[in-house]
Parts: structure tokens; sequence; C-alpha cells
């Protein structure tokens, strides 16, 4: 079982990006219908549809949803937590968890694996990205919210479903998410989007903030860059190997 601090070794370097990983694999399984679990506003969602595929995003938070219906709205959303997505929703060729599974609570991370799955046709894929505690992006949130120990969970989560027979392990990817901010107020006021619950962290612990900020961005091209290690997980069920 991996440790806090996990490197994992297995996983293969490229040079990529979250849409670019989740567009080519879903290209390679034929998938079209989609399922972004965690769908935050619908950032991802809407860049999905752009690409070509149909999608339903998942998400807890009302106001979330709300916005993410203004982004998206070629897209369809349905309001539920990755561990009680509703079985009405359908079935979908495959499925995402982008920097979110790390935000359900420990307790329901394998559930909301499991669940995710229920949703899937056979054969489907799930692509689970999440950030490895590394990182000056990492280091920057630091000071307002240190995710080390909840992101270690998250991926042992993950880790334990595999080794458990839950799912296949089809691939490991890891690369560096570079982000692009024009000031520190830009950088917070994405974590706040992230997390509204953020807020009062931050005005405790700003000059911690402002200081991390300093210490950590490189400018490039007139903009600060914060750079992020990722790792996504290609899971699939061995349907062929469950009995009918």
């Amino acid at each position: 079982m991996p440790m806090a601090g996990q490197s994992f070794p297995r996983a293969r370097t490229v040079k990529s990006d979250n849409l670019t990983v989740l567009i080519e694999a879903f290209h390679a399984r034929r998938a079209r219908r989609i399922l972004d679990v965690g769908c935050g506003s619908g950032a991802l969602a809407a860049r999905l549809v752009a690409a070509g595929f149909e999608v339903t995003g998942v998400e807890p938070r009302a106001e979330a949803i709300e916005a993410a219906r203004r982004t998206a709205p070629e897209a369809s959303f349905v309001q539920a937590p990755a561990e009680a997505i509703p079985a009405a929703i359908g079935s979908f060729d495959a499925a995402c968890i982008v920097n979110a599974l790390h935000h359900v609570p420990p307790s329901e991370m394998r559930n909301a694996l499991a669940r995710i799955f229920s949703v899937l046709r056979p054969g489907a894929a799930l692509l689970v990205i999440e950030p490895v505690a590394a990182g000056s992006f990492f280091r920057c949130m630091r000071p307002i919210d240190d995710e080390t120990d909840i992101r270690r969970r998250a991926m042992d989560a993950i880790e334990a479903f595999v080794a458990d027979g839950e799912a296949v392990l089809l691939d490991l990817k890891r690369w560096d998410r570079e982000s692009r901010f024009d000031d520190l107020k830009g950088f917070v006021d994405y974590l706040l989007d992230v997390d509204p619950d953020r807020a009062a962290a931050v005005e405790k612990h700003r000059a911690k903030l402002a200081r991390a900020w300093r210490d950590n961005l490189l400018f490039r091209d007139g903009k600060a860059v914060l750079v992020q290690p990722m790792l996504c997980w290609t899971l699939a069920r061995d349907d062929a190997a469950r009995p009918a």
C-alpha cells in the first residue's frame, strides 16, 4: 500500500494536460457518452462538449450546478455526491473524476469509485486524475489548505480498490500541469472557486500565502506560472472475468 510521499515510480511520464489525457483516452475507447464526476462549475464539461462528447456532470453543491448549467448549457447536470450517484442517471461509455476524489469523505472514497462503475457500460473505463502533494502550486496553496493527508488518502483508496480486485489498472500516467495567473489575487480566486470554504483561511493566513507565492512562482510571458504534478489512473472492471 502506498504511504505518505508517494512517488509512483511505475507511472508513465508524459508531456500533456488534463484535457488532452481525457480526450485521447475517450477517443481510444470510442466513448461518446461521458460522466464527469465532481464537475464543479462546468469548465471541463464545456470543453468536453466542444470536443464532441455528450456529457453529464455530477456535483454535490447546488451553487456549482447552477454555474455549470450556465457554463455548459449543452451538457446535462445532476446534483449528487459521487458516492450516491442515482441509478436513473443512465449508462455511460466512460467517466472521469478530476481533482475531486480527495474532496470526497475518506470513508466514502472507495464507495464513490464503485458507484461510478455501477453506471458505466461493461468494459467502460474510469479515469481518475489526482494532484500529487508536491510542486509549486501545492506549496503556494499549503498555507491555507494543506491537502497532504487527504491527497494521500485518495491515492490509497484508488490503489486499494485495484489491489482488492474491484478494478483493473489499465494505465498510470504522470505529468506536470502548468497554471498561469496574472497575480496572487487570481490564484486566490481560483482556490476559492474550487472551495469557497477556504475564504476564512485566506484571511487568517494572508501573510503566509503571500510569502509562499513569492517563494514559488516563476514568471513566463508576463504570467505567474505554478506547476502541479498530476497522476491519472485509467481503471476498468474486468467484466469478462465476473460471473453473470
